[in-house]
């Protein structure tokens, strides 16, 4: 269920608001962010390149702990700030499980102030294939964050990860043997 402000509410019933999409990657050696407007936009301080000519998959939502994937297609659009070179320059980074987020933007056309942004997708970029046809462009494909419900942590169920955390804590000083230990219920030890 969406939870946007009472004020983008009431713009949105009177049909008095654009909404434009951002696109967001924190790759090694920096962040490229693109927009579906014309010209760029600083916001949050984070210069984001018109990108006219990117093509998003549709966002699958899921109910199960199971990663969604999804293609991001980027294409030169030179007139726009989206050289070959930057793809280029793209292809280089340290992209691989690094983060997307994909939002829209609530904007007052009057105004032109931003009135809201609403994260739809964060994922992961985990392979970016280059085609180099008459358009060059690239395919990053992506896995949502779903994938890190797979992950394993750090930190373990034992006393002393928890003495970590406070010391003295003895929450977990039965966890290590409680399932290793076999009770006799009803029945003689032998």
């Amino acid at each position: 269920m969406r939870s946007l402000p009472e004020a983008v509410l009431a713009k949105l019933d009177a049909g008095l608001i654009v909404t434009r999409g951002l696109m967001r990657f924190d790759f090694g050696g920096g962040t490229y962010a693109f927009w579906t407007g014309t010209q760029p936009l600083t916001y949050e301080g984070l210069t984001y390149l018109p990108g006219s000519i990117i093509e998003v998959e549709a966002v699958h939502g899921s109910w199960g702990m199971d990663a969604e994937g999804m293609k991001i297609t980027l294409a030169a659009a030179p007139d726009d700030g989206l050289t070959p070179d930057v793809l280029a320059t793209i292809e280089q980074e340290d992209y691989h499980q690094r983060p997307v987020t994909i939002s829209d933007l609530y904007i007052d056309p009057d105004t032109r102030q931003i009135l809201f942004r609403e994260p739809v997708y964060r994922g992961y970029v985990d392979v970016i294939e280059h085609d180099d046809g008459p358009e060059p462009k690239l395919i990053a494909s992506c896995e949502s964050r779903a994938l890190d419900n797979q992950r394993e942590g750090y930190r373990m169920r034992s006393t002393a990860d928890q003495a970590l955390i406070h010391d003295g804590d003895l929450f977990f000083q039965h966890a290590e043997v409680a399932g290793k230990q076999e009770l006799w219920w009803g029945r003689k030890k032998p």
